[in-house]
């Protein structure tokens, strides 16, 4: 029996998985996630499971640096990324980390998902069939580091900033709540504006969210 974790913040998402997974005899839903929070809480109480199935798109949190911090301190969890996303560089970089299998979710089938897992288990990976060899074989080879740009280039304190932006806090009542000066949540929502490449409140708290349908097929 293969035991594994669901993590996507959609109710929906898991929901679905659990679906395609329940005929399947020799796979196991132990626990599900909704967030980095119930996730680490599950890893840190030693959840008995061999797979971690996780959607690279978490609310308000650099999934990039979650995975890197689940595969430096939880190595026997093998960390299998179901994503919509299709972007060659953030493949890359989940290769370089540690990440032994992706499977895009604009191709989901029970039989898809259920191999995938299956492969991880037995054969250490699984990659989709349209990545190259040689793509995954550097990929393995090379020090990753996390984008300089981008929704997984915020750091921790941008995310919380982040987070009370979308509560519809002014920057003054956000540096009130966290004991800051206005100065540096203006810094703050200066840096993430720019990572983000919007000019507005509403454009950070639109991409922070995960709303946005900006990705990259695959070649």
């Amino acid at each position: 029996m293969i035991n594994i974790i669901l993590c996507d913040a959609s109710a929906n998402g898991i929901k679905l998985n659990e679906e395609l997974l329940h005929r399947c005899k020799t796979i196991n839903v132990v626990a599900v996630a909704h967030d980095s929070v119930g996730l680490l809480a599950l890893l840190d109480k030693g959840t008995d499971a061999d797979i971690i199935v996780i959607d690279i798109h978490l609310p308000f949190t650099n999934t990039l640096t979650l995975i890197r911090t689940i595969i430096k301190q939880y190595p026997h969890y093998k960390v299998l990324v179901h994503s919509v996303i299709d972007n060659y560089d953030i493949l890359k970089l989940l290769i370089g980390m540690g990440v032994v299998g992706f499977l895009c979710k604009k191709e989901q089938f029970t039989i898809l998902i259920e191999e995938a897992i299956t492969n991880v288990h037995l054969e250490g990976h699984h990659y989709p069939s349209s990545i190259p060899k040689h793509f995954i074989e550097s990929a393995c080879k090379q020090k990753p580091s996390l984008p300089e740009t981008g929704i997984f280039s915020i750091t921790q304190q941008e995310e919380i900033v982040l987070k009370l932006l979308q509560t519809g806090k002014t920057a003054k009542e956000i540096a009130a709540t966290l004991a800051l000066s206005k100065r540096t949540i203006d810094v703050h929502c200066s840096n993430i504006y720019s990572k983000l490449s919007v000019t507005t409140r509403a454009g950070a708290i639109e991409i922070g969210s995960f709303k946005s349908n900006n990705v990259h097929q695959f070649a």
